[in-house]
């Protein structure tokens, strides 16, 4: 009990006396108190709080949100929504020798495709979940390892979200390779080994294995940017992947037996993905993007459907919100098949539970008032893209009903 209160003592003393007092005083009370050694001592007057401190970089942001769904021309009290919402990210890089260290902390559910937490049960308190944790092994020329619950390694362009959540961040292994040639250009490559889930009791671990290479060229005023993405599931059918939010769109298969597990994919998934785009950079920046995906598996979603495997996208934006007082306006289409990608790592907003098997368009925009403060409007318009393949309906409505969100966005970053 008394080290713990005499610990407590010096945690204030560190916090309120310079390095130069408190580094010789607290040591010599530590070695004649026997809580540290002589040499222990002499180590900790060598050291400075102040290099320390220049090894970690503290960053977040908060995010508040209004938003509206609701299916056209249904009046459901159990299906449209309006709800308040937050996000709270707390993180921090630390370098230590040769490795990079993340960390990020974040509100929610614990769902892999979001960090959004509902105003809700009586204001009562809520979780933070661990979002990021991983390690970056840095002076390796060319080549960056990462290993962890990581940021997403895989390059995606302004249409990504097809394929890839912005909120997701994958937990595995993941190699980039990286080498510039001229003034503004770069090729690169990486590759990733994704657990989706590590299996127990004998299951076999489930895995997402994907390779990609792109190129980068900036020049003034145009930028070109290209990558094409391969990725296949091991052991993807053999059971779900324990995951807090399954989204819609894929091919599933009910239990069989009482034993099976549910939500089971139907089909395998070798997914190719193509993005491409461009920037100019005369006046105002303008970002034109396309993107192709196709899972090169023969697919099979019913008895008499097959090969719903394909989705495109394509977009722009005019401006970018970024800097204080700047702002920019956004438009994307969209078209995806219900076996397209795998469903519960696509963007969660698109449609009533995100996923595949809608299309439809995306317009926002957003305007900076300082470099960390930004308000953005979002509308999202969409409608299932083969209502052949809905299972359960809307009471009192068409299957394929229009289905339309809108979000309110205030964010704060520090």
């Amino acid at each position: 009990m008394k080290q713990l209160v005499l610990k407590a003592m010096l945690l204030v003393g560190l916090l309120a006396l310079p390095v130069s007092a408190w580094a010789v005083d607290l040591s010599d009370l530590l070695v004649k108190k026997g809580t540290i050694t002589q040499e222990e001592a002499d180590s900790l007057q060598k050291r400075s709080i102040a290099s320390f401190i220049d090894k970690i970089v503290f960053y977040g942001d908060f995010r508040l949100r209004l938003e509206s769904a609701w299916y056209a021309g249904d009046d459901n009290d159990t299906k449209n929504v309006n709800r308040q919402r937050f996000r709270l990210r707390i993180g921090s890089d630390i370098t230590e020798g040769p490795v990079l260290i993340h960390f990020l902390l974040a509100s929610g559910t614990g769902s892999q495709t979001g960090a959004n937490q509902d105003y809700s049960k009586l204001s009562s308190q809520k979780p933070l979940w661990i979002d990021r944790a991983y390690v970056e092994l840095l002076h390796i020329p060319h080549l960056d390892l990462m290993t962890g619950r990581m940021a997403n390694p895989f390059f995606t362009n302004l249409t990504g979200e097809m394929v890839w959540d912005p909120d997701y961040n994958p937990e595995g292994f993941a190699e980039q390779y990286a080498m510039k040639f001229g003034e503004g250009g770069k090729v690169f490559a990486t590759a990733g080994q994704i657990v989706l889930d590590g299996g127990g009791s004998g299951a076999a671990a489930q895995w997402l294995l994907g390779y990609q290479v792109g190129t980068e060229i900036k020049m003034d005023p145009v930028g070109f940017n290209v990558a094409v993405l391969y990725y296949n599931m091991d052991h993807g059918q053999r059971g779900n992947f324990s995951q807090v939010t399954t989204q819609d769109g894929n091919t599933r298969v009910p239990p069989v037996a009482p034993t099976d597990p549910t939500n089971v994919l139907a089909n395998p998934y070798n997914v190719v993905d193509a993005t491409v785009g461009v920037t100019f950079k005369a006046g105002i920046p303008i970002t034109i993007s396309g993107e192709v995906v196709k899972n090169l598996h023969d697919t099979v979603q019913t008895a008499t459907i097959e090969n719903e495997n394909t989705g495109f996208s394509a977009g722009f934006k005019i401006g970018n919100a970024g800097d204080a007082h700047t702002a920019e306006l956004g438009y994307i289409y969209r078209s995806l098949q219900s076996d397209a990608t795998l469903a519960d790592l696509a963007d969660s907003d698109w449609g009533p539970n995100g996923g595949t098997n809608r299309v439809g368009h995306i317009i926002w925009t957003a305007y900076n008032f300082t470099k960390a403060a930004q308000i953005k409007l979002k509308f999202f318009d969409t409608k299932m893209k083969n209502e052949d393949l809905v299972t359960t309906k809307i009471p009192g409505s068409d299957p394929n009903a229009i289905f339309q969100r809108v979000q309110v966005d205030i964010t704060f970053k520090f």
